[in-house]
């Protein structure tokens, strides 16, 4: 029943019929919003070994809930509808990990834009993630790391402010995965938190709205 509940929720009818893709994924990879304070200098380099998100997650909260309101989520890659989100947040992964984040199979080379607007904190190379990027949203709430990238856009670099739907780069299979896809995690920051590439991740999936769209004049 709460299964059924849930689906009949209006927020959750657009993705009723995520596409499930575990079984491919499974080898590989009403509070006032307050601004938390901008990311202290210089941002720390992240260890060798560093599992993005690691293992922890919490559940999305009322003022998650507002900041996506108010902030619509866009599907990070080019075309891909809300519905093309797969439900991989709580698949188990090697090494005993739980996944923490949410898949997108699309092609080899399809565009990875910027689901919102907001600063690239760091571009790195990690053996699970592959070629990756760690951004912050303007407001500084969140983390977005995109995974498994084939090769950044032209130009793009560490400290730049992009816009949402701005080109980020191309949909690899590096790192970890066995099939082409963008791995997309959200991590809700904490500002006294160092290493940032640990914070606890939340399931987005349910929060995108708007079909991944790069933007105009950015046709690269």
């Amino acid at each position: 029943m709460a299964i059924r509940a849930w689906l009949a929720a209006p927020r959750r009818n657009a993705i009723a019929g995520a596409i499930i893709m575990s079984a491919v994924m499974t080898t590989g990879c009403a509070a006032s919003i307050r601004p938390l304070p901008p990311l202290s200098a210089p941002i720390p380099s992240t260890p060798s070994d560093e599992t993005p998100g690691g293992t922890s997650s919490v559940p999305v909260d009322a003022t998650d809930i507002e900041y996506f309101d108010a902030n619509p989520l866009m599907v990070p890659v080019e075309g891909v509808a809300p519905t093309g989100v797969s439900n991989s947040f709580n698949e188990r992964r090697s090494g005993g990990r739980t996944h923490r984040a949410n898949d997108i199979l699309v092609p080899m080379g399809t565009r990875v834009v910027a689901a919102e607007s907001g600063t690239i904190m760091r571009l790195s190379q990690n053996a699970l993630g592959g070629t990756t990027i760690y951004m912050t949203d303007d407001s500084g709430r969140f983390i977005f790391y995109y995974a498994h990238l084939e090769k950044y856009a032209p130009g793009l670099a560490s400290k730049e402010h992009v816009l949402q739907g701005e080109l980020l780069g191309y949909v690899g299979k590096t790192g970890n995965a066995p099939v082409p896809h963008l791995h997309f995690q959200a991590m809700r920051r904490d500002p006294n938190r160092r290493d940032y590439w640990n914070s606890p991740a939340i399931d987005v999936r349910t929060y995108f709205t708007l079909t991944g769209r790069v933007r105009d004049g950015d046709e690269q």
